[in-house]
């Protein structure tokens, strides 16, 4: 084989790498449970706006009704293009064991597949960014499970520094807190909501709106000291995983054609380096 010839099959190999890398199987669930036909006792939904990034932090943490065996496979839907930080679940001492994911487009959703050895479940995320230029927000966060449960609770908490802060629930749920105690520390107020049995596939909204002038997030985890906070090159911590995420979309949308291209540049290769042999 010649120069060339092996520069085209190894351009051609990195391009069927690229292509189909998103779609290798997810975990390994050889003889774990299927989860259609599990419920979810009880779902808890905290909604954190603007907390640590210009964006919304989520939470979904709750367990599943006891399965004849585990692992069970599952899945969550999560809105669009959010940052995935936590995909865990939760054994009888309360460890956090993280799981690998996958995650594939479902409309709206993102839907997060993952394999649970223990029935208690842990999923944290970030959205997409908000508009921070804007000082009146509304957020319409909606809340769609691929499991019935059968109680769902819902903890919305108001940004620091925002006012005129709002939750309009969707119908059937009922208000059951409405104060700051959970977070007394940083003075967090909290609206608290639950819904009794949910049904597989139902959408729940919840419209939030606030008033909030300047653009920094309530907390500042990742920049500690002074200049750093100021310094003009600061990016939003999950700036860099929205942007991957991103590419990475791109690629694999892209792909199937890349790999067409690919294919056609080797053969158009090969032929000419056919023709100009003596």
């Amino acid at each position: 084989m010649t120069i060339r010839s092996r520069a085209g099959a190894s351009v051609l190999a990195f391009g069927l790498l690229l292509a189909f890398a998103g779609c290798t199987p997810g975990p390994d669930s050889q003889g774990s449970e299927s989860n259609l036909s599990l419920n979810i006792g009880r779902m808890k939904v905290s909604v954190m706006p603007e907390y640590d990034d210009p964006s919304v932090l989520v939470i979904y943490d709750g367990r599943f009704a006891d399965a004849p065996r585990y692992p069970i496979k599952t899945s969550f839907l999560i809105p669009k293009g959010s940052v995935i930080s936590d995909a865990c679940s939760l054994s009888h001492e309360g460890q956090h064991f993280c799981q690998l994911y996958r995650t594939v487009n479902r409309g709206s959703f993102d839907e997060v597949s993952l394999v649970l050895p223990y029935p208690n479940f842990y999923l944290s995320f970030h959205t997409p960014r908000l508009d921070t230029g804007i000082e009146t927000k509304a957020i319409d966060y909606r809340i769609k499970v691929n499991n019935p449960v059968k109680t769902l609770e819902v903890d919305v908490q108001q940004p620091l520094r925002s006012s005129a802060f709002k939750v309009v629930p969707p119908s059937g749920a009922t208000r059951s807190q409405s104060d700051g105690s959970m977070s007394l520390i940083r003075g967090f107020h909290h609206e608290i909501y639950k819904i009794e049995n949910v049904a597989a596939h139902q959408e729940r909204g919840f419209r939030i709106s606030y008033v909030k002038k300047d653009p920094n997030p309530s907390v500042d985890i990742k920049y500690t000291s002074a200049a750093m906070r100021d310094s003009p090159a600061r990016s939003a911590p999950y700036e860099t995983q929205r942007n991957v995420k991103t590419v990475i979309y791109v690629l694999f949308g892209s792909g199937f054609l890349g790999v067409l291209a690919l294919l056609a540049w080797y053969l158009r290769a090969r032929k000419s380096s056919a023709g100009n042999k003596p």
